[in-house]
């Protein structure tokens, strides 16, 4: 028996036998095409489109689809459909006399290429995606009609060195239940995808391929990102009964649905989601949470190449706003940069670009991007209760220029007869030291503040999040960021306003006692992680406030470890529900 690790990028429990799937790059001809040729290849070209294209309509067709997966799709239909591409594929052919696939091939990698390059990996792992539909395009061209999925089953533990959302779509039908990859991401179209359909997977597994043989038994425990080779009689007992208590434990939490999100001491603690792709709107009904805290509307683009217009935000916002009302639906605006939005916004190359042009800073400078997006928020908040909230603030200066920009946007659709929310309230992300430090300025102008941990442990600690090398010093229990969200919370109170935490912090249960301690109101976590967390709430006591209220986060990192993982402990580590 062998034990491996590697990313957790799917959580689930399964076993199998381990299957290898080949995704040798195909053979593509190199050849010119001669004058009389062209029509025959740009008919087979636009044929290959036509049979893609029935082909994913009849996947989207189908009733058992999760809405997830036909999101997805359906931005592969909209690849396929791409004007500029299919312009560039036929002026390959028609001008520069090249076979169809050859064609394909070029003008899809450009556009793989150029996502590639992004510096943020959520928009540079759409690349996936253009690859998805080239292979597509590519297998019909080629006639390539082996399958390699075609001996996979519930049994089978495929192996891949890089996946596509579609395969993962397949995978679901063919009842696979768990999965590898040699190079994937937590953020990748193929990774959301596996955790809205429940398929656990593991990534990153170093030197997989000599480790690990095709018909192996393998367990993959996607929660701890561990994959357990040819496991003993022991193993196997192990993880029964493993599976067997996290089933007993998600029937027991679901118990909690209907129960308040009080703590032992009768305050009430507000819990939303963090949602970035609008078919997670039902998880707020699912899980009868209190709306959504926070709608990160970028991930809009990950399946476009523009940015959308007013029209088609508004009928996305109007549809969240109308679906959970009278619950909170919270809009952060764009979180975008330069980096990302070059094919659509003449922006500078930035050597860095996350200390750049980005966040509330790229919306202010572009204030185009910002108008539109603000008419279509306002507008849809003549529908439901819908909240305002500006990203990567700095200060009170930079919340009131932004502020400025949306009361024009109010006064003009006023003027327009539009109906909307006037009153609509509006809010900062303290995502920034100098924003945290300037929290009783912000807390003065703001309707409520939200803090982005993620971000604020980055810039307090200057350390890249995504950067492994430097990754033990991501310490997001810091004793220097305590202090910025402890004074934040006191200055939100200060001045009676609304104060809860949206980032990673938010949904790690052995922090929700912390920031309850520490005066936190709302708490706006992954729907994944929904249930623990209401459960710690339940848990809480004045003990925990008298607890927290006497550490003034000047001690030592040590001293705050052990309040997080000794004295604070016995409110996350209880099993199941109250």
């Amino acid at each position: 028996m062998k034990e491996h690790s590697g990313n957790s990028i799917a959580k689930g429990l399964a076993a199998g036998i381990a299957v290898y799937i080949n995704q040798r790059g195909m053979d593509i001809p190199l050849h010119s095409i001669n004058l009389d040729e062209i029509q025959k290849e740009k008919e087979a070209y636009l044929q290959a489109c036509a049979k893609s294209a029935a082909e994913i309509k009849e996947h989207l067709g189908a009733h058992s689809m999760n809405k997830n997966e036909m999101e997805i799709l359906s931005s592969h239909l909209d690849i396929l459909a791409d004007p500029e591409i299919r312009k560039n594929i036929l002026a390959k052919i028609l001008e520069e006399y090249k076979n169809a696939a050859l064609a394909i091939d070029e003008a899809y990698g450009e556009a793989i290429d150029f996502f590639s390059g992004m510096e943020n990996q959520m928009f540079s792992q759409r690349a996936a995606d253009f690859k998805d539909v080239r292979n597509r395009l590519l297998r019909k061209i080629l006639k390539l009609e082996s399958d390699p999925f075609a001996l996979l089953g519930p049994e089978a533990i495929p192996i891949f060195h890089e996946i596509q959302p579609s395969e993962v779509s397949l995978l679901n039908k063919l009842g696979v239940r768990a999965y590898l990859c040699e190079v994937g991401s937590y953020t990748s179209h193929a990774a959301i995808l596996s955790r809205a359909l429940s398929i656990a997977c593991v990534g990153a597994i170093p030197e997989l391929r000599k480790q690990i043989h095709e018909g192996d038994h393998l367990i993959i425990d996607g929660e701890l990102g561990l994959v357990i080779q040819e496991p003993d009689d022991e193993a196997l007992e192990f993880y029964a009964q493993k599976l067997q208590i996290q089933e007993m434990i998600s029937q027991k939490q679901k118990s909690l649905r209907e129960d308040p999100a009080f703590t032992l001491s009768k305050r009430n603690i507000t819990m939303t989601l963090n949602i970035g792709i609008p078919t997670e709107i039902d998880m707020v009904e699912e899980l009868n949470a209190d709306g959504v805290g926070l709608f990160r509307t970028e991930f809009l683009f990950l399946s476009r190449n523009n940015l959308p217009s007013e029209d088609e935000q508004y009928e996305i916002y109007h549809n969240l706003a109308r679906k959970i009302a009278p619950k909170i639906l919270t809009i952060r605006t764009f979180d975008l940069g330069g980096d990302k939005l070059a094919h659509s916004i003449d922006s500078p190359k930035e050597d860095n670009p996350y200390l750049g042009n980005r966040g509330i800073r790229f919306s202010l400078a572009h204030p185009e991007v910002l108008r539109t997006q603000l008419r279509a928020i306002l507008r849809a908040s003549a529908l439901g209760n819908v909240r305002i909230m500006f990203p990567m603030i700095i200060d009170v200066e930079d919340f009131l220029q932004a502020k400025r920009v949306l009361k024009s946007c109010a006064d003009e659709l006023y003027e327009q007869g539009e109906k909307f929310d006037y009153d609509i309230p509006v809010g900062s992300m303290v995502e920034i030291p100098s924003a945290a430090i300037s929290s009783e300025s912000l807390a003065r102008e703001c309707d409520f503040l939200s803090i982005g941990t993620n971000d604020l442990v980055q810039y307090t600690l200057a350390v890249d999040r995504n950067n492994d090398i430097v990754n033990r010093y991501f310490i997001q229990h810091h004793p220097a960021v305590l202090k910025l969200i402890r004074l934040t919370i006191t200055n939100a109170k200060k001045h009676n306003r609304g104060i809860s935490i949206c980032g990673e912090m938010a949904s790690l249960k052995e922090y929700a006692p912390l920031l309850i301690g520490m005066g936190i109101t709302e708490l706006s976590v992954n729907p994944s992680s929904y249930y623990d967390i209401k459960r710690v709430v339940r848990s809480c006591d004045e003990e925990l406030d008298r607890l927290v209220e006497n550490c003034d986060f000047s001690n030592t990192l040590q001293e705050i470890d052990n309040l997080v993982y000794h004295t604070l402990k016995p409110y996350y580590s209880k099993k199941g529900a109250n």
